[in-house]
């Protein structure tokens, strides 16, 4: 017969063993890992990503779902499901099946990775008192465009900016006109 998972205290309700990680240690690797460039975060989350649950580092869990790193992390998951061959690194000696199976199982693991950043990322917008919209294809579309072609994202970002300006110099133009004539009657 297995162990009881949980202890059980007097009253008889039950505790768990679970313990969270130092603080101190958690703080000390977000500020690593929010110095690194884009690629090399990229690797670490990857390698973070490709390690069994029961391996990872809960330091590194709470460090990547933090509210500093979640917003990066969940940028990234999405081209590391695209493009994993570019982080994970080859097993020597592997077949082509086993590579394929790996690859297969790390996307598995980045699509549930996603999953929790985004509760995370919805959790942290709830504690402001709003609700976050769910994931459009259009608006990860814009995303990607921005990621992928900054210099002409700019550019239609400020096209727009400039017809927005525009449209509202016009309309206080003609508020004025409008407050001018009601004057003059």
């Amino acid at each position: 017969m297995a162990a009881p998972q949980h202890e059980h205290d007097r009253r008889g309700a039950r505790q768990s063993r679970w313990t969270e990680p130092d603080p101190a240690a958690v703080s000390t690797r977000v500020e690593e890992l929010s110095g690194l460039s884009k690629a090399d975060f990229g690797r670490e989350l990857a390698a973070f990503i490709a390690t069994d649950n029961e391996a990872r580092d809960p330091i590194t869990a709470y460090a990547i779902r933090s509210p500093q790193l979640v917003r990066k992390a969940r940028r990234l998951v999405p081209e590391l499901v695209r493009e994993p061959d570019r982080f994970l690194a080859a097993v020597p000696g592997s077949s082509n099946n086993a590579h394929a199976r790996r690859v297969k199982q790390f996307r598995a693991r980045a699509d549930h990775e996603a999953q929790l950043l985004h509760r995370v990322l919805a959790g942290m917008i709830a504690r402001r008192g709003h609700l976050m919209p769910e994931p459009s294809p259009r608006s990860r579309a814009r995303r990607r465009l921005a990621d992928e072609h900054p210099k002409r994202f700019l550019e239609l970002v400020r096209e727009e900016e400039a017809t927005d300006n525009a449209t509202a110099a016009q309309r206080v133009g003609e508020h004025r006109r409008a407050s001018g004539e009601a004057v003059q009657q």
